[in-house]
C-alpha cells in the first residue's frame, strides 16, 4: 500500500506480570514497521506513565499517525489503552473499549459465546474460596485460573480436591476474581484471525473480511498443559499447520473467523482451543492481544502463510488509519 513517511508509536510493557514479554512483543513490532518504512517510536508504558529513551514523554504529544498497542494484560488489553486512543482521536491497532473489556473477562467473554451457541467449557466465578465441598459434583481435572490475566500466570490444572485452595490462593495473586472450569482432555490448538480487504497470497484487493491465519497445535513437553513455562521458556513444541484433519481445519478457521465477526474484534487475535475426544474444538480463551515474540505462535502462523510480519502489520496500520480518516471527515 502507498504511504508517505509516517510515526508509528509502538506501545509496550504495562501494569502486568506480562511486561517483560510485552516488551518483546514491541520490539518485533517496531522491528517490523521499520523494514516498512515507518518513523517508530518505542514507547515503554508503567504505572509511573509514558517513556520515550528513558524521558517522560505524553503520548499526545509524540505527532503519532498510528499507534500500535503491544501491551498484554492491563492497561493495554482490558480497555483502558483504546479508550485512551479514542480520547485522543488518534488511529490505533487495538480492539474497541468494550471489545477489550469483554475478552479480557474470560467468564463474561463465554457467556456471551455461549449464548451464541459457541462451544466453550463449564465453569464458574468466584470471589474467595468456597471450600472442597462446593467442587464435589465437578468432573476433574479443573482449572484454576485468574478471571482477568493472560499468558497463564495464576493458572494451575487441579486432579485432586485437596490442591483447590493452593490454586486459589496462586490464581488471587493475579486478579481479585477467579474462574473455575472443568477440564477438557484432548489436544490444544490456536488459530490467528485478522481482518483486512488485503489477500496476502494473491496480493491483491478484495472486499473487507475476517481471515483466518493458521492453526498451531500445541504440544508442552514438560507440564500437563500449555503454562508460562512451556509458551515462554521452550517447555513446549509447537507444531504449525497443526496436525488436524483437513475438516476440522476448516471448522475451527470459520468458528474463529464468526467469533471475531460476533465479538466485533479489531487487529490480530488469536483463539486457542482444546480438541475434544468427540473431535469437536472448545474455544477456551480469545486473546485480542497476541504476543509477537519470538517464542509466540502468531508470527509462526504468518511464516507458515509465507506473510511477513513487517506487510502485515503495515496493511493493517494502513486500513486503520483510513478508516479513522473516513470516520472523523
Amino acid at each position: 500500500m502507498e504511504k508517505g513517511v509516517k510515526t508509528v508509536v509502538v506501545l509496550a510493557g504495562g501494569y502486568s506480570s506480562e511486561h517483560e514479554i510485552s516488551l518483546a512483543s514491541g520490539q518485533m513490532a517496531c522491528a517490523a514497521f521499520e523494514a516498512a518504512g515507518y518513523r517508530t517510536l518505542f514507547v515503554k508504558v508503567d504505572r509511573s506513565g509514558y517513556s520515550l529513551k528513558g524521558k517522560n514523554v505524553r503520548l499526545d504529544e509524540l505527532g503519532a499517525d498510528y499507534v500500535f498497542n503491544s501491551i498484554h494484560g492491563s492497561p493495554g488489553e482490558d480497555g483502558h489503552m483504546s479508550g485512551v486512543l479514542e480520547l485522543l482521536n488518534i488511529p490505533h491497532s487495538t480492539c474497541p473499549t468494550f471489545q477489550s473489556a469483554l475478552t479480557f473477562n474470560k467468564a463474561q467473554c463465554n457467556a456471551v459465546l455461549r449464548d451464541a451457541g459457541v462451544r466453550v467449557p463449564m465453569g464458574r466465578l468466584f470471589n474467595e474460596f468456597p471450600g472442597i465441598t462446593e467442587f464435589k459434583h465437578w468432573r476433574f481435572p479443573l482449572f484454576v485460573k485468574p478471571n482477568c490475566a493472560g499468558s497463564s500466570y495464576g493458572v494451575s490444572r487441579v486432579e485432586e480436591p485437596e490442591q483447590l485452595e493452593a490454586a486459589f490462593q496462586y490464581a488471587f495473586t493475579e486478579g481479585a476474581q477467579v474462574l473455575v472450569e472443568e477440564g477438557i482432555t484432548g489436544k490444544e490448538v490456536g488459530c490467528g484471525v485478522l481482518h483486512t480487504a488485503f489477500n496476502f497470497d494473491s496480493k491483491s484487493l478484495e472486499s473487507p473480511q475476517s481471515r483466518a491465519i493458521a492453526i498451531t497445535e500445541i504440544v508442552p513437553t514438560d507440564g500437563a498443559f500449555f503454562d508460562y513455562e512451556a509458551k515462554y521458556k521452550g517447555k513446549s513444541k509447537e507444531i504449525t499447520p497443526a496436525r488436524v484433519s483437513a475438516a476440522l481445519s476448516s471448522r475451527i478457521e470459520a468458528i474463529s473467523e464468526r467469533v471475531y465477526d460476533l465479538l466485533n474484534l479489531k487487529g490480530i487475535v488469536r483463539m486457542d482451543y482444546i480438541i475434544d475426544e468427540n473431535h469437536e474444538a472448545v474455544l477456551i480463551e480469545v486473546n485480542s492481544i497476541p504476543g509477537l515474540s519470538p517464542a509466540s505462535i502468531v508470527p509462526q502462523q504468518l511464516a507458515s502463510r509465507n506473510w511477513s510480519l513487517e506487510e502485515v502489520l503495515s496493511t493493517l496500520a494502513e486500513e486503520h488509519m483510513a478508516a479513522h480518516e473516513e470516520k472523523n471527515s
